[in-house]
């Protein structure tokens, strides 16, 4: 069985850095993501992103723009046999000068702190999905294609 579902990512820079979630799961092995999480029946997207990232990073953010539109799937956690597959809405978005790194009232799932991690050592990272390092570094340029297709 296929679980498909959307899901609204803040993309916060600052000083060349991108804001990162960073989880360890029951395996000890960790990843880093982007703040945000999936849309509730009758959410905007924008608003899906707002909400999420209050919730995560405790950060009140504002959305600049849709940067990228992006799939990705996996092998359910949870139901051996079952797909997890997300259609990722990823916004470029502004922070408060002075918001330092935090985790919110409700932290995603296995998260285990917040970090600005250098956009240049991002190489250096296991990202989830695996070639979100490709959203990030898109927050500069102007494209016509924000349809990034499958990332997995």
């Amino acid at each position: 069985m296929i679980n498909s579902r959307n899901s609204a990512k803040a993309v916060i820079i600052r000083n060349n850095s991108v804001l990162l979630l960073k989880k360890q799961y029951e395996d000890g092995s960790i990843k880093y993501t982007l703040p945000g999480g999936t849309q509730e029946p009758g959410e905007a997207l924008e608003m899906s992103v707002i909400r999420e990232a209050y919730e995560e990073v405790a950060a009140n953010i504002t959305v600049i723009k849709l940067l990228n539109i992006y799939e990705h799937q996996r092998n359910s956690k949870k139901i051996a046999g079952n797909v997890s597959h997300k259609i990722e809405f990823a916004f470029l978005c502004n922070v408060s000068d002075d918001y330092e790194p935090k985790m919110g009232s409700e932290p995603d799932s296995h998260q285990i702190s917040v970090e600005w991690i250098n956009i240049d050592s991002l190489v250096k990272y296991d990202l989830s999905p695996p070639r979100l390092a490709e959203v990030i570094v898109s927050y500069n340029k102007t494209a016509d294609n924000i349809y990034l297709g499958d990332i997995s």
